[in-house]
C-alpha cells in the first residue's frame, strides 16, 4: 500500500500492483466487467478490467503480492465485502496498474 487517506467514514487505499483480480464469485456478480474462468476445474475466476473500471467486492476478491526479475514489486491486498477498487491507470512501470480502493465503512 502506498497510502491511507481518511474519506468520510470509509478509507481510500492506493496500491500498485497486477491487472486482474482472483475471485471465488461467478461472472454474475460482476455485471459490466469481464469476468473469464479458466477452465472448468478452476474454483476461482479473474475479473479482468480496463482503466476506470470499477469492481464492487462481494468478499474475497484479491490481487497478490510479487517481485520482477527486473526489479519491479507489486502490492498485494484483499478486498472485502462492499469495498470499491477503481482501476486508475495501466501506464506503470513492470506492466503494474494502479487501484484504488475505498474500504466500506
Amino acid at each position: 500500500m502506498t497510502d491511507g487517506v481518511p474519506c468520510g467514514r470509509s478509507v481510500t487505499e492506493i496500491y500498485r500492483g497486477g491487472r486482474n483480480l482472483l475471485t471465488t464469485h461467478g461472472a454474475e456478480s460482476y455485471p459490466g466487467l469481464r469476468v473469464v474462468r479458466p477452465g472448468s476445474a478452476w474454483l476461482t475466476s479473474i475479473i479482468v478490467p480496463e482503466d476506470g473500471d470499477a469492481v464492487v467486492a462481494r468478499g474475497g476478491e484479491r490481487v497478490y503480492a510479487y517481485d520482477t526479475v527486473d526489479g519491479g514489486h507489486a502490492d498485494g491486498f484483499e478486498l472485502g465485502a462492499g469495498d470499491r477498487a477503481t482501476l486508475v491507470r495501466s501506464d506503470l512501470p513492470f506492466f503494474l496498474v494502479e487501484w484504488r480502493i475505498e474500504r466500506a465503512g
